[in-house]
């Protein structure tokens, strides 16, 4: 996802005013604190989708995983496509977040 001259704007002026406000000492830790909180909110919406499923099926992915072999219904290959979908995602936004935490980020 690519942002817009427009996206960035808004996100320079929002850091600009938590600069004014003395939360942050510059617009490039408000923007860097803006980008972790919200990678952090990611990674804890897949973990709230992991541990529904965990909960669902009194079992972690790979039990599960083990117990569909041969025998799945649509409806539980629905659960391990999502299940799998969101330990892929919660691992690529953690290790977004350990990029943007040792300031390795790309652009």
């Amino acid at each position: 996802m690519s942002l817009t001259a427009s996206s960035v704007d808004v996100l320079t002026t929002i850091a600009r005013s938590l600069v004014v406000a003395q939360k942050f000492a510059s617009v490039e830790e408000a923007l860097q604190e803006m980008a972790l909180s919200e990678v952090r909110r990611k990674m804890a919406y897949y973990r709230r989708r992991i541990r529904t499923l965990e909960r669902k099926y009194d079992a972690d992915f790979d039990a599960f995983s083990a117990r569909l072999q041969g025998r799945a219904s649509p409806a539980k290959e629905d659960d391990w496509l999502a299940w799998r979908s969101a330990n892929r995602m919660l691992s690529d936004w953690q290790r977004t977040y350990e990029e943007l935490s040792s300031g390795r980020a790309s652009a």
